[in-house]
């Protein structure tokens, strides 16, 4: 068996654990102080939240875990809350109680095999106001569940996407102050954002969360990939691994794939031109992906990601400006901040003269493909 996995959340011994970050956020969570956690995309957070929400439930707390990623409005999230609250046993007697003073709007059935009880919308053409008016509800409802609650709201910026004037950041707000048994858990990826949400005293989440930012791992990572490899009887270099996190930027789930289709070819030797050798493949594999992304950006676009890709800092050097046909300073800096706001460059970036690449695979793709002298 592959001793690597990578795409979905890893669990069980396909999870690195993160003890001091563990220990944290249980830290707070139990003194009921609410988190916020934000890192890049792709770094693990689901992973750990998964591993931490065991942990909580071993502590006596029921957990609910709401994923709003592809949420576009507020049905849209109060669907993901009934999803979530679908699967939790403490929920079918109360919720059934609760749902007796809320129909006909919403729907209760119980599943006559696994007990489970299933919620819906009864009206497909809700009002917003009654949608809103069920949000409030739900969100009150969750203190039934248990004691101790811990309510999980992954990709927690996409609620500042729904245009709605604060309402739903407001309404956490108000429950997060008043749901004495709950804790709350928000994770993001969007550091701009939410900052903003979390520091502008105009927004109503203003100083409400504890803020922790996403740590990268350090050389335990490598010390772990390398006894992983030996599983399966493969010798692999550490500087090789420590290189190929370096060039993937620190990300587990790229570091874990890369792994993954090493073992896959039936290399015994990890070495650095092993690692490159494969990395090039599987990056030239999302050429289509790749090509089609580019299609959706202007001329100028285009060549400041090749830029950026290629000569990676210093990029504002006149010099470079002039290799790449991008006329000025300014220019550059709009196309970034363009290529920032459509999710391709990462919105923090670094220090001027420097971006990072939402996909740091991307940026691999565009040094293969358009730098002859490139290394991966």
């Amino acid at each position: 068996m592959n001793p690597f996995k990578f795409g979905d959340p890893v669990e069980g011994e396909y999870y690195l654990e993160r003890s001091e970050l563990d220990k944290a956020v249980m830290q707070f969570i139990s003194n009921r102080i609410h988190v916020v956690l934000i890192g890049p995309r792709r770094f693990g957070k689901t992973s750990f939240v998964y591993h931490l929400n065991r942990k909580m439930e071993e502590q006596g707390f029921v957990v609910l875990f709401v994923d709003i990623f592809n949420i576009t409005s507020h049905r849209d999230f109060l669907q993901q809350l009934l999803r979530a609250l679908k699967v939790k046993k403490s929920w079918v007697k109360a919720g059934m109680e609760w749902l007796s003073d809320h129909r006909p709007k919403l729907s209760a059935d119980i599943d006559p095999v696994s007990g489970q009880t299933s919620f819906g919308l009864s009206l497909s053409n809700a009002e917003e106001k009654d949608v809103k008016e069920m949000i409030q509800d739900v969100l009150s409802g969750i203190k039934e569940l248990g004691k101790q609650v811990l309510l999980v709201i992954d990709e927690f910026q996409k609620i500042a996407d729904l245009n709605d004037e604060g309402w739903l950041e407001a309404t956490l707000r108000t429950h997060m102050q008043q749901l004495r048994n709950t804790s709350f858990l928000f994770t993001g990826s969007r550091k701009g954002i939410i900052s903003d949400m979390l520091n502008n005293p105009a927004r109503p989440l203003y100083r409400s969360c504890q803020l922790i930012e996403f740590p990268s791992f350090g050389d335990e990572l490598v010390s772990w990939i390398v006894e992983r490899f030996k599983l399966a009887n493969v010798h692999a270099d550490p500087e090789a691994i420590r290189s190929l996190k370096k060039t993937v930027q620190e990300t587990p789930n790229y570091v874990q794939m890369i792994c993954f289709h090493l073992i896959a070819a039936g290399v015994k030797n990890v070495t650095q031109a092993s690692v490159e050798e494969t990395l090039k493949n599987v990056v030239l594999k999302n050429t289509y992906a790749y090509q089609t992304l580019l299609k959706t950006l202007t001329p100028l676009q285009q060549r400041v990601l090749r830029l950026a890709a290629i000569k990676q800092s210093q990029i504002f050097s006149k010099h470079y400006l002039s290799e790449f046909e991008i006329p000025n300073a300014p220019a550059l800096s709009s196309s970034i901040k363009a290529l920032k706001s459509k999710g391709i460059l990462d919105e923090e970036g670094t220090e001027k003269g420097h971006v990072i690449f939402d996909d740091p695979l991307f940026a691999i793709w565009l040094r293969i493909t358009f730098d002859e002298d490139a290394h991966v």
